[in-house]
């Protein structure tokens, strides 16, 4: 690769010190030669600060910076977004890791498509102890999607194997990044308000990343499930449907999508939530 621009890894973390070597340390072992590393601590109780600080004494491209204070999740990883001055920027959460190609392999792909926002890939799962557990792949057959056909498919679902992603950074500020954008539907949002400002996306079907998926040891899934149904209610009625309206498209099939959903998960509605 002739032009070895820079690209920006971005980690928002929150108490996680225990897979910061994994995530970081994946970040920094790109086969991509010119990659900086941001990582933003939202003001972690944790040893994230002892464990960072031995990560930029073994890593000079490690940027860290600790908040003052808790800002939450959505403005956590607003912060991090903000602060490369590069093209491109991957946003890694801290339990998951990058295959070394990661960025090797996406960046000619957003390069080769300019129209597209953003580019994300297949990967595997992995459970706490990272072990392997399924691999993660969307059904597509083409690489490049257009921002409309996004939008289209917006409405069945979040269609990327994980929230993991290489954006183009302009198109960052376009969507005005996670502003506004309800907890654990945030990533789901941004797909759609990506598509909503005319950005693609590009797919690569092969695994380049390691995605953490947690067991329920404490319960706390029912209380988790109810807050991202009342955030995909709002990605409908905040993000999709005034999309829609604004094309003049049949909002009909929003509807009945809205009304399948809400049939298949009724029943958390009589879980308890604590």
């Amino acid at each position: 690769m002739q032009d070895m621009k820079p690209v920006a890894i971005c980690i928002p973390t929150y108490n996680q010190a225990q897979y910061l070597w994994e995530s970081v340390g994946s970040a920094c072992g790109q086969t991509y030669p010119n990659v900086e590393v941001w990582v933003s601590d939202d003001a972690s109780t944790d040893e994230t600060p002892e464990v960072m600080a031995q990560l930029c004494q073994q890593f000079s491209q490690v940027r860290y910076y600790r908040q003052p204070k808790n800002l939450g999740m959505a403005a956590n990883n607003n912060w991090v977004l903000k602060q490369p001055n590069t093209e491109f920027i991957v946003r890694l959460d801290s339990d998951d890791a990058l295959l070394p190609n990661y960025v090797e392999t996406l960046l000619p792909l957003l390069e080769n498509h300019p129209e597209a926002g953003y580019a994300h890939s297949a990967v595997q799962e992995i459970d706490e102890r990272s072990n392997n557990r399924d691999v993660r792949r969307i059904a597509r057959q083409h690489e490049f999607q257009s921002a409309d056909d996004s939008l289209r498919a917006a409405v069945f679902g979040v269609k990327v194997a994980a929230n993991i992603a290489m954006f183009r950074a302009e198109a960052l500020p376009a969507v005005r990044f996670y502003e506004d954008s309800p907890d654990f539907t945030q990533d789901y949002n941004m797909w759609v308000r990506m598509a909503d400002a005319g950005y693609g996306n590009v797919y690569a079907n092969e695994i380049l990343a390691r995605y953490r998926v947690w067991t329920d040891a404490k319960n706390l899934r029912p209380k988790r499930k109810n807050i991202e149904l009342q955030g995909c209610i709002r990605v409908f009625e905040d993000s999709i449907l005034p999309a829609f309206k604004r094309r003049g498209w049949d909002t009909k099939v929003i509807e009945n999508q809205r009304r399948k959903l809400a049939l298949r998960h009724t029943a958390y509605c009589y879980r308890p939530l604590f």
